[in-house]
């Protein structure tokens, strides 16, 4: 096979995943190489603010690796590949396909002991600020998640999605309301079997409560969920905010204290204050029996290690390292750190794993900390690095956005990647442009990194960034020229003199009329002739999920553009989702074989729009899909596009908020290239007689096995699917309109052939 499939689609249950209208494009990944290593998982898309966890993905007995990353709510899930003694993971998309869409936080712990993880998270809807819960199960030794519906007897108000603890008033149900900045603890803390919660008031901080599950105690089993709030004062201690990770502690194991660490009865008491963010990471540090307690603050980059001296029903934190490991190398993560306890290298024991827990300004390329656990017994973190898994990804920080083109003209597309910037200490915003070459084959791409500041980019940030880099020949000279957008709304034009055929040589023109084509902010332009009068075009997405027709005023090789667009909402596109005023739209154009083009725009939420046919003109494109190709790899997608294995069908590679990149086969045919219209892209050889049809085709290829097939047109869109026997078969085809197919065959869950019919 000459690509490396990570992402084989599980075929027998795709009809299940993915509606009537809708392909689902393959993961892929081809070999990178970053600073002389060869990653291991390149297009696994980035981390930022990964949430760890262990769950077993596919039933084999071994707890494989779950990261929810709330910098774009996006789930990554790895296979533990089960060596001893070593963190050995493979990545595997196709798992995360299973997961339900969450936000903010996500913690899996199996609660009903059946071997299949369940989710604890944040509620879904709008303004909520709940916990709720997801069952899991395996159907084909996939896990699979369903909602947890609660029990409330005689709340009718009660949503029943949600987790509520009766009221001190007889008959009554207080919801448990979690601030949506923090990372609650789910650990059975008093030993009874059953989970418990522990979370800070979300609505005054401070103290933590103990939200303890009374399932075993009321005869329910562990296969309940049954929660009390029994404990307003969990060890006694009070989190001021204020001094770095210092807590005020109690010096008895019977007191509260408060924000002024007065010893208080522990009584259900408010505070004045409104909590700001803090994480929870419990253990048992000693093996007591009792749980410590680690805490991050949204203020600090350090983290507080608390020692319990009390009993298991009865916590007492009366000791801290406020500088947490301090016997190693303390916790210094910019911003506001989560700890997460898991065996990561398989060696029984639990480990310690940090990541910041903001969506936003935090350290976003080296910000994830694993220490191993190294003690004989009991626990010593000792940190192995600062990269954990991220240093085997394309990552550049923060918001990735690609573009495909040959640099240096030797006949393979290169990678270009801008960015919004990476963090330093006190700049967040050290914008530049990466240029990977291809230094593989036409049939094999391979990337090396080879300028990580192409075309000296840096030099304009930090006064601005979020450089999205877009080529096309402007100047109309036959070479492709560089259009760059930016945070300033702007564009920047460096044309480019090398002529046709040889490697990019760039320079830059000053001209203030890229400086006055102005879209307001996060500039995302795309090159095209859209009014069809031979004079190259500029499209520029923006913040506000609007898309900009900006008309060439000029002659086609001496462009002029006015400063402001002469279509400001082309195809009244809008990718802005309520609640939310900003929709990052992000454009790319596509020919078709037909002579039409195909318009598909990244959006805020990460989902992709595709429109066909789009004019110049403000009038509703023809949608598409609004989630073309069932990819959302998190907030800010953007994407490039290019035929990279020379199977002439288009490859996509997308960027997101979390500065990396995915890669996906999509089952358009590359115009820009002599494709043959029959030729087969199949993993195994498949014959279809007739191609052309017009009534019927017959399908054959090298296996008894049963398979499962789908077809799908141009645009995505399936139109048909079933099962067969192995060996050969036939499928109608008489009800399709003339055109160009795509034939898929999927065998024991793996994607086993593909081809083209030409239906006449």
């Amino acid at each position: 096979m000459r690509v490396q499939i990570l992402s084989l689609l599980l075929g027998l249950l795709l009809s299940q995943h993915i509606s009537a209208q809708e392909q689902m494009f393959q993961h892929l990944s081809f070999p990178v190489i970053q600073n002389g290593k060869l990653l291991e998982y390149p297009f696994a898309g980035g981390m930022n603010a990964p949430q760890f966890s262990a769950a077993d993905l596919n039933n084999d007995q071994i707890p494989d690796l779950v990261a929810f990353d709330r910098a774009g709510d996006v789930f990554l899930t790895f296979l533990n590949e089960g060596t001893p003694n070593t963190a050995s993971y493979r990545y595997a998309p196709e798992y995360a396909c299973y997961f339900p869409p969450l936000q903010d936080y996500a913690l899996l712990r199996d609660f009903n002991q059946d071997g299949a993880a369940d989710i604890f998270c944040a509620s879904l809807p709008v303004g909520s600020q709940e916990m709720q819960v997801f069952q899991g199960y395996y159907e084909n030794n996939i896990l699979k998640f369903k909602p947890f519906l609660f029990n409330y007897p005689g709340c009718s108000s009660c949503d029943n999605r949600f987790v509520y603890y009766p009221s001190v008033i007889p008959g009554f149900w207080n919801n448990l309301f979690i601030a949506d900045t923090d990372v609650p603890g789910v650990v059975d803390v008093d030993g009874d079997g059953d989970l418990d919660i522990l979370t800070f008031d979300g609505a005054a901080g401070g103290h933590v409560w103990l939200v303890k599950n009374t399932s075993v105690e009321k005869g329910f089993g562990t296969d309940s969920l049954h929660f009390e709030v029994v404990d307003r004062c969990w060890g006694r201690f009070y989190e001021t905010g204020l001094n770095f990770c210092v807590n005020n502690i109690s010096p008895r194991p019977d007191t509260c204290v408060d924000f002024f660490t007065s010893q208080q009865p522990v009584v259900d008491r408010g505070e004045q204050t409104r909590h700001p963010g803090s994480t929870l990471m419990l253990y048992d540090q000693d093996g007591d029996g009792d749980l410590e307690l680690v805490t991050g603050d949204v203020s600090f980059t350090c983290m507080n290690m608390m020692t319990n001296y009390g009993t298991p029903s009865d916590a007492w934190m009366a000791e801290q390292d406020v500088n947490f490991p301090s016997y190693n190398t303390p916790v210094d993560l910019p911003q506001f750190p989560a700890a997460y306890y898991l065996d990561l290298n398989n060696d029984g024991k639990g480990d310690l794993v940090v990541a910041p827990n903001s969506k936003f300004v935090q350290e976003d390329r080296n910000g994830v900390w694993f220490y191993q656990n190294t003690a004989t017994t009991g626990h010593s973190f000792e940190l192995d690095t600062k990269r954990f898994l991220v240093g085997d990804m394309i990552d550049v920080g923060t918001a990735a956005h690609p573009a495909l083109v040959d640099a240096n003209a030797d006949g393979l597309l290169d990678l270009v990647v801008g960015n919004y910037g990476y963090f330093t200490p006190g700049n967040a915003q050290n914008a530049s442009l990466y240029l990977y070459l291809n230094t593989g084959t036409p049939t094999e791409p391979r990337f090396t990194l080879t300028d990580s500041d192409w075309l000296g980019l840096s030099a304009f940030a930090p006064n601005d960034f979020d450089f999205y880099p877009a080529f096309g020949d402007l100047d109309n000279d036959g070479d492709l020229d560089l259009l760059i957008g930016s945070n300033l709304g702007a564009l920047y034009y460096f044309r480019n003199t090398a002529d046709a055929g040889n490697p990019m040589q760039f320079q830059q023109d000053f001209n203030v009329m890229w400086a006055f084509m102005d879209v307001g902010s996060y500039s995302t332009p795309a090159l095209v002739d859209l009014d069809n009068d031979g004079a190259m075009d500029i499209v520029v997405g923006e913040r506000n999920g609007n898309v900009n027709f900006f008309k060439n005023m000029g002659a086609p090789d001496n462009p002029v553009f006015l400063p402001q667009p002469t279509l400001s909402k082309l195809g009244s596109i809008d990718t802005r989702v309520f609640p939310s005023d900003v929709g990052f739209s992000a454009p790319a154009f596509i020919a078709q074989p037909n002579g039409e083009r195909l318009l598909i725009v990244g959006t805020q939420e990460g989902n992709i729009e595709s429109y066909t046919n789009p004019t110049a003109s403000e009038m509703p494109f023809s949608l598409v899909s609004k989630k073309w190709g069932n990819v959302d790899d998190g907030n800010r997608s953007t994407n490039a596009f290019g035929d990279l294995d020379g199977d002439g069908i288009l490859e996509m590679v997308t960027g997101n908020l979390r500065g990396g990149l995915t890669l996906y086969k999509t089952i358009l045919v590359d115009c820009t290239t002599s494709t043959n219209a029959t030729a087969s892209a199949a993993l195994h050889d498949i014959r279809l007689s007739p191609n052309p049809a017009r009534h019927w085709t017959r399908i054959e290829w090298p296996s008894d096995q049963a398979v499962q097939w789908q077809v799908f047109d141009l645009l995505g869109r399936t139109v048909a699917r079933g099962e067969a026997p192995g060996g050969a078969f036939s499928i109608q085809v008489g009800a399709w309109s003339p055109g160009l197919y795509f034939l898929e065959l999927y065998s024991d869950g793996r994607l086993a052939g593909r081809a083209t019919l030409s239906k006449l």
